[in-house]
C-alpha cells in the first residue's frame, strides 16, 4: 500500500513510541518501508538487547527513557499493555502533552481514563491493530476523542494505514467489539487452521502440504468476501456448497455442533475480558 506521507505533512512530525513489542515493531517497520525517515522515530523499553536489535534493522533512534521519547514526539503512540499504561501514564504527567497526538493501542481503556492518567486534557486515539500487521496485512479500528483535530486524524490513518486497512468507530464502546473480532480473531483462526491440519496430517497428507493449502484456503476466502462486498457471506457460502457434497457434509457437522454459537460466545468472552481490563486499570 503506497501512502502520500507528504500530503498529510506527516513527514514533518517527529513519532514515539512507548513499548518495543510485537505491535509497535510492526508499526515502525511498516513506517520505514513507506519511507518515513528512521531519523524521525523514537522508541522506548527498558529491554536494551530489543532496542538494539529494532535500530540495527530499521535505523531509528532509541532509549531507555519514557520520558525523553515523550518530549521528543509530535505523535505519541502508548504500545504497552493495559495492566501496564497507568504506571507510564504517571511517568508523563507533568510533561506538557496538550499540542501533541496520543495514540494508545492498550485495550479496554477508554480515551477519558487515559487523560485521566495524563492529568490534562490531550488529543487521543484509541486504536486496536491486530498481528497481521507485521505482514502489512492489519485491521485496525479507530477511535477519536473530541479534541483530536481532523489533521490529527488523518496522520493516524496514515500510520496505520502503512500495516494494513482502518475503519473509524464513532462509539468508543465498540472499541472492544473490534478488539473481539479484529484484535484477538488472528489467534481465532489460527486455532481452526491447526485444528484442520492436525486431522489432515493424521489421515496421512504431509504437515508442509497441509499447512500451505489450509492458510492458502483461508487467505482466499478473506480475499474472495472483501473483492466481493456485494455479495453476502451465505451466498458465498452456497456457492461452495453443493447439494449432498462434500462441503455440505462438513456444514452439517458444523451445524450439529453449534460452531456458529461457539464463535458468537468466544467473542462475547473477549467483549466482557476487553471490558474487565478497562475497569482494573
Amino acid at each position: 500500500m503506497t501512502l502520500n506521507l507528504n500530503d498529510l505533512n506527516l513527514n514533518a512530525c517527529n513519532i514515539g513510541f512507548i513499548g518495543c513489542g510485537n505491535m509497535a515493531s510492526a508499526i515502525v517497520r511498516g513506517l520505514i518501508n513507506e519511507n518515513f525517515r528512521a531519523l524521525r522515530i523514537k522508541i522506548s523499553n527498558p529491554n536494551e538487547e530489543k532496542l538494539a536489535a529494532l535500530h540495527l534493522d530499521t535505523k531509528v533512534q532509541t532509549t531507555t527513557n519514557n520520558r525523553e521519547v515523550a518530549e521528543f514526539s509530535n505523535i505519541l503512540l502508548l504500545a504497552v499493555k493495559p495492566q501496564v499504561l497507568p504506571q507510564v501514564c504517571e511517568q508523563l504527567k507533568d510533561i506538557d502533552l496538550t499540542d501533541k497526538l496520543i495514540i494508545s493501542i492498550a485495550a479496554g481503556i477508554t480515551t477519558d481514563k487515559i487523560a485521566q492518567y495524563l492529568a490534562q486534557k490531550v488529543s487521543l486515539i484509541r486504536a486496536m491493530p491486530n498481528t497481521p500487521a507485521t505482514v502489512s496485512e492489519g485491521a485496525t479500528g479507530l477511535f477519536a476523542n473530541q479534541k483530536t483535530s481532523q489533521s490529527q486524524k488523518e496522520s493516524a490513518e496514515s500510520i496505520f494505514k502503512a500495516i494494513g486497512i482502518i475503519e473509524w468507530i464513532n462509539d468508543e464502546s465498540l472499541m472492544d467489539v473490534v478488539t473481539a473480532i479484529a484484535g484477538s480473531a488472528p489467534a481465532y483462526i489460527f486455532l481452526f487452521i491447526q485444528a484442520m491440519m492436525e486431522y489432515a496430517v493424521k489421515q496421512g497428507l504431509e504437515p508442509v502440504s497441509a499447512r500451505n493449502l489450509a492458510t492458502q484456503a483461508v487467505l482466499g476466502a478473506s480475499k474472495l468476501a472483501q473483492l466481493t462486498p456485494e455479495k453476502e457471506l451465505q451466498a458465498l457460502r452456497e456457492a461452495v456448497t453443493s447439494p449432498n457434497g462434500t462441503t455440505a457434509a462438513a456444514i452439517a457437522s458444523f451445524e450439529q455442533n453449534e460452531f456458529s454459537n461457539i464463535i458468537k460466545q468466544a467473542v462475547a468472552a473477549a467483549i466482557s475480558r476487553g471490558k474487565e481490563l478497562g475497569e482494573q486499570a
